[in-house]
């Protein structure tokens, strides 16, 4: 859960909780006692930024978009460039821009700096141009200009073999190949729903901001130098909750449907935005269909204990299975869910709870249930606020210096159509992780979706709702002994704290939890 155990170190295997509690207060007294000449200065540049997307929002506005990049201290912000020339600072991984023209072209590169002011090297460019034209008035949306224009052979060859890619919940890139035309083909037309939407020079057109999980009408008229209109093309229907109807493959690695699981190599049962591998078999499940959490296979705590706090978060995770009368139990059970939940902490409480101010769970499988490679999935309804900090992921069985973590899902409450994925570890005594990788859709706290990753030697692959979204191909890519974790955070250095809009208790529901292997 973002680096966990690169704070932790070695500590770990000395020491209890009630023991590095007292040896990390005691290192940061030292701390503030050392002289200045003692302090190592940080000269160590974060890394370039990637995964810069553009969306063209309207004829006013591009929403620009990039990976987290990595930093030993920790990011600050960003210096965006636009066109050449820096145009602003920000905090997050976003940023709209609201004084574009109509029509025109912006290339975009980003610079990361942090804590230090040590600034990484500028990122690739990225290109998108706004909505609109650059006339006043955009060309007449038509098929067919009428008589005297367009006849015969001199019209323009229709644009074929249109089709689309979900860029994320609220945006589609179309693409269409290059008609053959006698004077040359020179802009399109692009009609949504029958209705005349824009005009580009390219074959290709970013439609962003849409509704997710309708269904879109797409065509396209190709135009010559002589202002000739072909015919329509085809319609293409795209929709960004259904990447198959976009012309996205919705099939696993091994062309297994993805709406199958396969349970034993030879049976099967259905499974809603799964995309188990063909050929793998179940070797964990737990459908939390009881009314208690099974002991065989889970702790409610994590392993150095509950009085640890990480990541400067905000809540006590309550040991329920160690201490059922502690006089909260986070988890409770529907019949058809495990529901964690998180409230404030009561005054009578605060002691036993090391005066946090929030209490929660977290789950583990350690030294109960331990993996090495396989596909692994969640099925959960995230909770919403500001400061929630829903997690599902694997952590290292046993300790040595790469203490690798995968995090298969995380969310940010005051973000609920945002998930991540990130893969950490830990090489030359320095942290390092892949970016994270970022899976817009809709509101994941509105209804379940699925969430897993595919395990593999050198190579890590994310998917949600079954739809392949993430790949880190790299050496460094976990091959020991993994166990699972999930968990609702409150609070900490990157959701911040919850405010007055973060509405308690607050609830993760999980649907079921499951691991495979061939």
């Amino acid at each position: 859960m973002t680096g966990l155990l690169t704070r932790m170190n070695n500590l770990m295997r000395m020491c209890t909780a009630t023991c590095l509690t007292a040896l990390l207060g005691l290192l940061g007294l030292l701390t503030m006692m050392a002289s200045p000449t003692l302090a190592l200065a940080d000269t160590q540049r974060p890394s370039i930024v990637n995964g810069i997307n553009t969306v063209a929002i309207s004829e006013t506005q591009i929403r620009v978009t990039w990976n987290r990049p990595w930093d030993d201290n920790g990011i600050a912000g960003y210096n965006v460039y636009r066109n050449g020339g820096y145009y602003t600072t920000v905090r997050d991984t976003f940023l709209n821009d609201d004084s574009v023209s109509p029509g025109s072209q912006y290339d975009y590169q980003i610079a990361a700096f942090d804590w230090s002011e040590n600034y990484s090297e500028l990122s690739a460019i990225a290109s998108v141009r706004s909505q609109g034209s650059t006339n006043v008035a955009p060309p007449a949306p038509q098929f067919d200009p009428g008589p005297g224009n367009s006849a015969g052979a001199d019209r323009p060859v229709t644009p074929g073999n249109v089709r689309s890619e979900v860029l994320n919940g609220n945006s589609i890139r179309l693409r269409w190949d290059e008609p053959a035309s006698p004077a040359g083909v020179v802009k399109y037309n692009v009609f949504r729903d029958n209705a005349y939407l824009t005009t580009v020079h390219s074959t290709e057109y970013t439609e962003g901001w849409i509704e997710w999980g309708r269904d879109y009408s797409y065509t396209v008229v190709a135009i010559d130098a002589s202002e000739r209109f072909s015919n329509p093309s085809d319609a293409h229907i795209a929709n960004t909750a259904n990447p198959s109807a976009s012309g996205t493959n919705n099939q696993n690695a091994n062309n297994q449907p993805a709406n199958t699981i396969q349970n034993d190599g030879q049976n099967s049962v259905a499974a809603s935005g799964s995309a188990v591998p063909d050929g793998y078999r179940l070797v964990f499940s737990e459908e939390f269909r009881g009314s208690s959490l099974d002991s065989s296979k889970w702790n409610s705590s994590y392993r150095w204990g509950p009085y640890l706090i990480i990541n400067s978060e905000r809540q006590f995770y309550v040991d329920h299975l160690n201490d059922p009368s502690f006089g909260y139990n986070p988890f409770s059970f529907d019949g058809e869910h495990l529901n964690i939940t998180a409230q404030r902490t009561p005054d009578h409480l605060l002691a036993k709870s090391s005066w946090q101010p929030y209490l929660s769970g977290a789950l583990t499988t350690y030294n109960k249930f331990r993996m090495r490679y396989g596909y692994i999935e969640i099925r959960a309804r995230m909770p919403r606020g500001r400061g929630l900090w829903p997690a599902f992921w694997l952590l290292h069985q046993h300790d040595h210096e790469r203490r690798p973590e995968i995090d298969v899902v995380e969310l940010l409450g005051h973000q609920p159509n945002l998930v991540y994925n990130t893969y950490h570890w830990v090489e030359n005594f320095s942290a390092n992780k892949s970016p994270s990788f970022e899976v817009w859709g809709p509101d994941y706290s509105q209804d379940f979706h699925t969430y897993a990753v595919k395990w593999e030697p050198g190579i890590l692959t994310w998917y949600v709702d079954g739809v392949q979204q993430s790949v880190f191909n790299n050496g460094n890519v976990s091959w020991e002994e993994m166990y699972l974790l999930v968990n609702l955070a409150v609070g900490g250095w990157w959701p911040g704290d919850p405010d007055y809009t973060t509405s308690f208790p607050a609830t993760m529901s999980i649907d079921y939890i499951r691991a495979y292997q061939r």
